[in-house]
C-alpha cells in the first residue's frame, strides 16, 4: 500500500526535521507499506520552517506554503488535496502525537473501518477545568449534530487514518467555514480507534488556545447543526409567553385589587434582559447570514504562496 501523511505545521523549524525522520523510521519497519510522501504544510509561518523542510532534499518529503495563516484545520485540507495515497495519515509537527500506533491504525484500516483516531490513553497530565470541559463539550456537540451514536471519545482524538475514499469526500466539501473533526464525523463511514500514549512537545509551546477552542466550538455547531437558530426561535416564544402572563397579571391586579404597580428599576431590568435577549438572537441569525455569504463568494479556502515537490522546487 502506499501512504501519505500530510504535517501541518505553524513555526515548528525546530521540530519537523524530527517528527518527519521518525515518521519515516515507523513506517518503514510496518512490512506491507510500499511507499510513504510526507506532505508538510506550512501555515505561513515567520521562522525557516518551510525552507528546513526544502533544505532535507528528500524527494520523498513536499512542503507547501499558504499565503496566510489559516489554522491546522485547513492546512490538513490543503494536504489532503495534495496526498495520492491509499491511505492518509494526519499528525501533528510538534512531536506530541506518537506514530508507534500507526501499524495499529492500518491493521485497523484493512479490517474495513475507513476512519481510524488516535485517542490518547487519558488526560490524567491535565487539569480537571481542562479536561472536563472537553468532555462535556465533544458530548455536547455530537449531540447537536445528531451523532449520539458515536461511541468514540472525541475528547481524546488528536490525529487520525483517513481512507482514499474518506480523502476525496473531504476534497469534495467546499465550504470553508467549517470543522474538520466535524465534517469527517458528519461523513460517516465506518469509524474505529486505536490507544496510544501523548508525549511532550520536542520543543515550543502549544499554539492550541482558548481562542482556537472557541472557534473550533462554533465552526462546528454552525457548521453542522440548526439548533441554535431553533433555540433563539423557543428563547422569543418563552419570553412571548412569560410577557402575556406578566400582562395578564397587572390587568387583573389593577381590576380587581386596585394595586398601582410602580417601580423604574424593575422596568430597567426588563428592558434590558430582553434587549440583550433579542441582540443575541441577531447575533445568532447575523452568524449564519455572514457564512452563507462568505459561502456564496465561492472564494478558495486557501491559496498556495509557494510549494516544493521532491528535489523540484515550483
Amino acid at each position: 500500500m502506499n501512504i501519505s501523511i500530510v504535517v501541518p505545521a505553524y513555526n515548528e523549524s525546530r521540530n519537523i526535521k524530527t517528527t518527519i525522520s521518525e515518521l519515516f523510521d515507523v513506517s518503514s519497519k510496518i512490512v506491507d507499506v510500499k511507499k510513504v510522501e510526507i506532505i508538510v504544510v506550512d501555515d505561513h509561518s515567520s521562522d525557516n520552517t518551510y525552507d528546513t523542510v526544502v533544505n532535507m532534499n528528500d524527494p520523498r518529503v513536499s512542503c507547501i506554503m499558504l499565503s496566510r495563516r489559516s489554522g491546522s484545520h485547513t492546512a490538513l485540507r490543503a494536504g489532503m488535496r495534495e496526498a495520492g495515497g491509499d491511505a492518509v495519515l494526519c499528525i501533528s509537527a510538534d512531536g506530541q502525537d506518537n506514530p508507534l500506533c500507526l501499524k495499529d491504525m492500518l491493521r485497523s484500516w484493512r479490517s474495513g473501518a475507513k476512519i481510524v483516531w488516535a485517542l490518547r490513553k487519558d488526560r490524567k497530565n491535565e487539569p480537571w477545568y481542562i479536561r472536563r470541559p472537553a468532555e462535556y463539550f465533544y458530548k455536547l456537540l455530537l449531540w447537536l449534530s445528531n451523532e449520539i451514536d458515536n461511541k468514540i471519545d472525541l475528547s481524546r482524538a488528536d490525529f487520525f487514518l483517513l481512507d482514499r475514499m474518506v480523502v476525496d469526500a473531504i476534497n469534495a466539501c467546499p465550504e470553508r467555514n467549517t470543522s474538520l473533526f466535524g465534517l469527517i464525523v458528519w461523513l460517516g463511514f465506518s469509524q474505529d480507534s486505536v490507544e496510544y500514549e501523548r508525549r511532550a512537545r520536542l520543543s515550543g509551546s502549544s499554539k492550541w488556545n482558548f481562542r482556537s477552542r472557541f472557534r473550533l466550538a462554533k465552526d462546528w455547531i454552525i457548521g453542522f447543526a440548526g439548533v441554535p437558530l431553533k433555540i433563539a426561535s423557543l428563547t422569543g416564544i418563552v419570553m412571548s409567553l412569560v410577557g402575556g402572563l406578566g400582562a395578564i397579571y397587572i390587568i387583573i391586579d389593577k381590576l380587581f385589587f386596585s394595586n398601582i404597580i410602580v417601580g423604574w428599576a424593575s422596568i430597567v431590568i426588563v428592558t434590558l434582559i430582553l434587549g440583550g435577549i433579542q441582540l443575541i438572537i441577531l447575533g445568532i441569525m447575523g452568524e449564519y447570514l455572514w457564512r452563507d455569504l462568505d459561502e456564496s463568494r465561492k472564494r478558495p479556502l486557501f491559496f498556495i504562496e509557494k510549494s516544493h515537490r521532491g528535489s523540484k522546487r515550483s
